[in-house]
């Protein structure tokens, strides 16, 4: 575990710069606040103190001394116990130990993604712990113990969320993967209370949390279906013209994801090139302007416009969250305006995906989503033969089997093939057949001789 003292990112009212201790253990950091505010010229980050030209740099320096003596010394104590976790240690140095239960846990580790800015993992969490709730006080009570997570808690909670209704599709109950979803996430809390230290590996039954998952369907438009979406006369439409060219700009560079292509700003466009990076793995993401992409960014250039403006109309440029311009910038947000990009960019894709399924009606075809953008662009890329290796790099996948996932999804040639031999090869041999009989009837054999003939006598 190791510690030091850093100034805040923001001044506060005063101009004044809050003093953090920040605390690093396994991969995971927090920040506890001093009671410490000066002026950053007063802060020398060098040697974590605050300067002699501070009135009271005596004192607060003292503070500092007694905060980093106070955490050396939590730490050889739980280390002495064989406690030493970012959760025991936290709570000890802030008088806040207590004994966790399920749910009182699982809202503890949502309070840790909010510090991390992990919203799309804290939205999904909230979510499956609304459904944990419910499952719950159905039992009667208001928590649970970790001992009373029994198989039998884990098969009734499973009954519990195949009997919910699907609010995407009426008359039905929630999808195999939705519930795989749920379940996953119950058993990383649980996985994590035992990191934490807080029950042991064999008191919880984890490994009987089953998880089944049926393959989501990969299907990308084929060139019929393209087009139709490209020629359809929607420009009089704002809403349906600005979603089809984002679709369309994310499937010609490569298959972008709906959330970076609503902050790309013009700054990202670097003479014949896109340079961004991916706001899901920080990924940076270099790649050429196809002209299709060009003349969809054209639609949307403006004389006065500034470098660091959004390309597509769906954030606003005047919005405090649009000060932060590239990926390192925006993991500095303070949480209040890290949460309000979100919340936007959330309910623009929302909108997004709302006006694609308008799109996909009027067209009919079967399939319009964002992601479809990125499984349209990897089967061009492989009916054009691109290997999967260069696939990968283009899409960032993580690893080479996702791409080829993809590929086995997409590429059905081989199988088309084959159905042609069975089935349109036999109706070339009954044409053949056929010439050759109407050429032996021109020859006006005689059937006793031709079947002598064949037989070779």
């Amino acid at each position: 575990m190791t510690f030091h003292f850093e100034s805040g990112s923001h001044p506060n009212k005063c101009g004044n710069y809050t003093i953090y201790l920040s605390i690093s253990h396994s991969g995971e950091r927090k920040r506890v606040k001093t009671s410490i505010n000066v002026p950053i010229k007063c802060w020398d980050a060098g040697t974590e103190r605050v300067r002699r030209s501070w009135p009271a740099y005596k004192q607060d320096n003292e503070e500092l001394q007694l905060l980093m003596d106070k955490a050396r010394g939590i730490e050889r104590e739980l280390k002495s116990q064989d406690r030493l976790t970012m959760l025991h240690f936290f709570n000890r140095f802030l008088g806040k130990e207590q004994s966790y239960t399920l749910l009182s846990y699982f809202h503890h580790i949502r309070e840790i993604l909010v510090l991390e800015k992990k919203w799309g993992t804290y939205k999904k969490y909230g979510d499956s712990i609304n459904k944990l709730t419910e499952y719950i006080q159905t039992l009667g009570v208001k928590d649970m113990d970790f001992r009373d997570i029994t198989p039998q808690f884990i098969s009734g909670y499973t009954a519990y969320l195949q009997s919910l209704p699907n609010q995407r599709t009426v008359d039905s109950t929630l999808s195999p993967n939705s519930i795989a979803k749920h379940l996953k996430i119950l058993r990383a809390i649980l996985n994590r209370a035992v990191d934490d230290r807080l029950i042991q590996p064999y008191d919880i039954p984890r490994k009987l949390i089953t998880v089944r998952e049926t393959t989501p369907a990969i299907t990308g438009l084929r060139d019929a279906e393209l087009t139709k979406l490209i020629k359809l006369p929607i420009k009089d439409k704002p809403d349906w013209w600005n979603a089809r060219n984002a679709w369309l700009f994310a499937m010609y560079e490569g298959g972008i994801r709906i959330a970076d292509i609503i902050q790309l700003r013009w700054i990202n466009i670097t003479e014949d090139r896109l340079v961004y990076t991916m706001n899901k793995n920080g990924k940076l993401v270099d790649v050429i302007l196809v002209q299709d992409a060009v003349k969809i960014l054209k639609l949307y250039r403006r004389p006065e416009q500034k470098p660091v403006e959004y390309i597509f109309p769906y954030l606003d440029n005047n919005a405090e969250y649009a000060k932060y311009v590239d990926y390192e910038d925006r993991k500095k947000m303070p949480l209040e305006i890290s949460r309000k990009l979100f919340v936007t960019i959330n309910a623009r894709e929302a909108r997004i995906g709302k006006v694609l399924r308008e799109i996909r009606t009027l067209i009919g075809i079967p399939h319009l989503t964002f992601h479809t953008a990125r499984h349209t662009f990897a089967l061009r890329a492989k009916e054009a033969n691109v290997d999967n290796t260069t696939l990968k790099n283009i899409m960032q996948h993580s690893s080479l089997n996702t791409t080829e996932l993809y590929m086995k999804k997409l590429d059905r040639r081989s199988e088309d093939a084959a159905m042609k031999e069975i089935y349109l090869d036999k109706t070339k041999q009954n044409r053949e057949k056929k010439k050759i009989v109407r050429q032996i009837k021109k020859l006006g054999i005689p059937p006793e001789e031709l079947i002598e003939l064949i037989s070779g006598n």
